[in-house]
């Protein structure tokens, strides 16, 4: 009996050896990776509790990185957001310019992308970073100038139009969607007091298509 005992013993120590060597070896990224995951792992964190909770220890071990990782890649929790809207900005570039280098179109598939970025957490994180006193540096900057540019371009190439106008004309539309979308994210929904949720979906798509419908009115004119 003594024997199986200690054979016993022998196979549960083994297994918990095992287990804890697997648990705490440490699986090696490439930079790109350990910032792609650690950007996914912050971005779900702030849907639940927004830029204020969000915890670098907790994304730390969503994103199965360390601390100072993060750190090291995003400098502090400030650096951290400020990335994130960097990404979010890029895409939104990528998903506008692809729409404006297709052809002359209306500007409704444009305006609902904008609407839905800031929406979906780019309003909030930059309102929580100006808010916190964190430098703001130069975020969307590059992105804006060649949003101007695409959609001057895009304006210059529709057929049957008057085509003299300025660049600061196209500017001022880009500058005018900007605030709109980042004014409907923070306070559209206070102000069309939706009974429900499925209201507030109908009345916020309306409002989108007659901000369209505007701007195409005007660079129809």
């Amino acid at each position: 009996m003594p024997i199986i005992y200690n054979i016993v013993n022998s196979e549960i120590a083994n297994v918990a050896s095992k287990k804890s060597t697997s648990k705490n070896k440490r699986v090696r990224r490439s930079p790109a990776d350990a910032r792609r995951l650690i950007l996914e792992a912050a971005e779900a964190d702030m849907a639940v509790g927004g830029p204020a909770g969000l915890r670098l220890q907790e994304v730390a071990k969503a994103a199965g990185v360390s601390h100072p990782t993060i750190l090291h890649h995003f400098g502090s929790r400030e650096g951290l957001i400020q990335a994130l809207n960097l990404k979010t900005i890029e895409h939104l570039k990528s998903v506008l310019l692809n729409v404006m280098r297709a052809g002359p179109s209306s500007s409704k598939d444009p305006i609902t992308s904008t609407f839905a970025a800031y929406r979906d957490g780019l309003a909030q994180r930059m309102v929580w970073l100006m808010q916190s006193q964190a430098p703001m540096g130069q975020v969307g900057l590059p992105a804006f100038d060649e949003l101007v540019e695409a959609l001057h371009d895009m304006r210059l190439r529709m057929p049957g139009l008057n085509q003299d106008f300025d660049i600061a004309d196209t500017r001022a539309i880009v500058h005018l969607t900007t605030i709109a979308a980042f004014g409907d994210a923070i306070l559209g929904k206070r102000l069309r007091q939706a009974p429900d949720a499925e209201e507030e979906a109908a009345r916020r798509e309306w409002f989108e298509d007659w901000f369209s419908e505007m701007l195409n009115v005007y660079m129809t004119r």
